[in-house]
């Protein structure tokens, strides 16, 4: 009964979670009055692909393209909900600057995380000596790849001394948890998942893990390619140039590995090795949560399940905005 259950997946929201079902989506928050609000948000859900676009690698990278518009989406409405904004004004202003902010972010991420590490291993490389061009894309991509881990975890262990970070972090357990009592065949989910771990082997902190591992393989490789195409080394600058265009086929892969890991986690001891950075790493962005927390987990999971909510929770359906 249990394996007949449709999978369920999310991400934490500020004081709140949104989860996606096949047929449905939702986000739910609590606002500073203790009330449970719950968009529906069913209409964020893309049509079902077909053809090449169904096919491993590309379902994955368009998979990620979705799921992040959707948890944008989500995330914005969870801000405006929470601080219960009455000024439209204020409103559009604060949605320029989380637009601003956010460009900011991506920009500074090129920086930390493509180009400084290329630029630091390249010159790390040269000191070393000369190595033939195969063995020296590998040693810069190992040593870029080194560094994109270091700076990944020094960041989030960073961002987690700060106390909103914190409770984002216990949703997104409260999410996992939630997750787990559904997967165990529970239907009080808050209730069964205060006893489940805040670790899921199906998460974007794994993902991210695997992506930062596909890298330095997949990357490897094309730069070797240029490296005989052109006899010269790339430098920093023009590796991420071009790069970045391959960031789709890079996601593909690695949510290839990601869905093959976690459906033979039971039966694999390869799946499970594979699993283990991405759930370690867990443990910096996960903690467990409050049952208050759990409560509003259960709200969106069920709201995107298409189960009927309790009166006490404040219903938004979806809209086309």
């Amino acid at each position: 009964m249990t394996n007949k259950r449709p999978n369920i997946g999310g991400q934490a929201l500020i004081e709140g979670v949104f989860m996606r079902a096949p047929d449905g989506a939702a986000a739910a928050a609590r606002k500073p009055d203790g009330t449970i609000v719950a968009k529906n948000m069913k209409h964020l859900i893309p049509p079902e692909r077909t053809g090449i676009l169904s096919k491993p690698v590309f379902r994955g990278a368009l998979n990620l393209i979705d799921t992040i518009k959707m948890g944008f989406s989500a995330l914005n409405w969870s801000a405006e909900t929470v601080e219960e904004k009455k000024d439209t004004k204020g409103k559009k202003s604060s949605r320029a600057g989380m637009w601003l902010a956010n460009i900011g972010a991506v920009a500074l991420a090129i920086v930390l995380f493509a180009w400084l590490p290329l630029r630091l291993s390249t010159w790390i490389v040269s000191i070393i000596g000369p190595s033939s061009g195969g063995v020296e894309q590998f040693y810069i991509h190992i040593i870029a790849g080194t560094f994109r881990i270091f700076a990944f975890i020094l960041y989030i262990m960073a961002i987690s001394l700060m106390p909103d970070i914190r409770r984002v972090f216990m949703y997104h357990g409260a999410e996992h948890q939630v997750i787990h009592a559904w997967e165990d065949g529970s239907d009080d989910l808050a209730r069964d998942a205060e006893k489940q771990t805040p670790l899921h082997a199906r998460c974007g902190t794994s993902f991210l893990m695997y992506v930062m591992i596909v890298t330095i393989l997949c990357y490897t490789i094309i730069d070797s390619l240029v490296y005989l195409a052109t006899g010269v080394s790339p430098a920093a600058h023009w590796r991420v140039l071009y790069h970045l265009p391959l960031i789709p086929l890079v996601m593909g892969v690695s949510y290839e590995v990601l869905k093959m890991a976690d459906k033979h986690l039971d039966t694999s001891a390869l799946a499970r090795i594979l699993s283990k950075p991405g759930l370690w790493l867990q443990h910096l962005t996960t903690k467990p949560a409050t049952p208050e927390m759990l409560e509003v987990a259960e709200t969106a999971a069920k709201m995107a399940l298409g189960f009927d909510l309790p009166p006490e929770v404040e219903i938004i359906e979806e809209n086309t905005e």
